[in-house]
């Protein structure tokens, strides 16, 4: 979210022309100036056209003086959702003081997210993010073993996690590739990559990541299984996430499919979209019920989950209508279904230990990520 600033409070900045605004007027934040001239523009239904290529209103230069052009700024409104309402209920209601409706806007740069901005600058960094996470994984080869507190200290380790190094793995102490580990660590630079993050006291940080890397790996991994039209969670090259000696074994088998399954089972019965995704990853990272968070730390965490499910809600207004309300508590049921991946990673490290290698070498991270018994080792 670098760079870009969310905000659920009451807009005051005309996404027409850029000038002080106190609410909305047709269904868009602006002006007074700009209401009555849409309102205007409708009634004379004008067909004025631009002298100067059609580009008077763009940019963010608006501030220091209005372009006179009709056209232009007519243009501007209707791209930018304004509608007429014929009604008279709706015409008194515009003419009034406008209504602060609750809706999150993206304030860099000053347009509300509409159906014509869905692919804003909140949206277009969070997919950056997400496409960053997945090509690092799909090269990731690194044989490192820190713990959060390491992760926090180190700060971003992206440009060394995509230059990947020759490691035979199963001539190391873990045997295989832990293909959930290092999908852990991208988790992390995920979180790295929000602008909140830098707001929030190192303690908090360590306690953030804790807490929400490995359910936001496990939510992103089965995103991206699920749009390769896969039946379960498998490595980026399109192998097995654990080798074939484990499902030989049948009770590490029965753990390892539920393991690889369960976080699939929500995303391919609602058909989640890339932007459903998208958020609601933000949300599963955004828990400001963790224990131990400083006051400050629970504020901004919980700021941002709000203004996100916000995002959701309307992204699922959008397209669902009536039902968009239920669409989000069914999408939202998802974060709690994740916290099942701890319980079955429990399960898989103590069955994997007993029938398969009572050495088998356990990453910190997965430790305590997964509140792991220290027996298991």
């Amino acid at each position: 979210m670098s760079g870009t600033t969310i905000s659920s409070d009451r807009p005051n900045i005309c996404a027409i022309c850029h000038q002080k605004a106190f609410g909305y007027n047709y269904e868009v934040v602006s002006c007074n100036a700009c209401k009555m001239f849409f309102r205007r523009a409708h009634a004379e239904k004008i067909d004025d056209f631009c002298k100067k290529g059609g580009k008077c209103f763009d940019g963010d230069d608006l501030l220091t003086s209005r372009p006179k052009c009709r056209s232009c700024r007519y243009k501007k409104c209707v791209n930018l959702g304004m509608r007429y309402h014929n009604s008279s209920e709706s015409q008194t209601q515009s003419d009034e003081e406008p209504s602060p409706k609750q809706s999150v806007v993206a304030v860099v740069p000053q347009h509300i997210i509409t159906q014509a901005h869905i692919d804003s600058t909140f949206f277009q960094h969070l997919h950056a993010l997400n496409e960053t996470r997945y090509n690092a994984y799909c090269v990731i080869n690194i044989c490192e073993d820190p713990s959060f507190c390491d992760l926090v200290a180190q700060g971003s380790k992206l440009s060394v996690y995509l230059r990947p190094q020759e490691i035979e793995w199963e001539n190391t102490e873990r045997k295989l590739k832990p293909w959930g580990s290092l999908g852990v660590l991208l988790a992390v630079e995920v979180c790295k990559g929000l602008s909140f993050y830098n707001d929030l006291l190192l303690s908090d940080r360590v306690l953030l990541l804790k807490n929400v890397a490995f359910k936001s790996h496990h939510l992103s991994v089965a995103y991206d299984s699920f749009i390769q039209k896969k039946g379960r969670v498998l490595a980026p090259t399109g192998t097995e996430m654990f080798p074939d000696v484990l499902f030989e074994i049948p009770k590490c088998r029965e753990i390892i499919m539920d393991l690889l399954t369960s976080p699939m089972k929500p995303l391919m019965e609602l058909q989640i979209t890339e932007s459903e995704y998208l958020l609601l990853n933000m949300i599963v990272i955004c828990n400001p019920d963790i224990d131990g968070l400083s006051p400050r730390g629970r504020e901004i965490i919980s700021e941002n989950r709000q203004k996100c499910v916000q995002l959701l809600l309307q992204q699922c207004l959008l397209h669902y209508s009536s039902k968009g309300p239920g669409r989000l508590l069914e999408l939202l049921a998802i974060s709690n279904h994740l916290n099942k991946q701890i319980y079955i990673t429990q399960q898989f490290f103590s069955v994997s230990k007993r029938h398969w290698n009572p050495f088998f070498y356990i990453p910190r991270i997965l430790v305590e990520s997964c509140k792991l018994e220290r027996k298991l080792f």
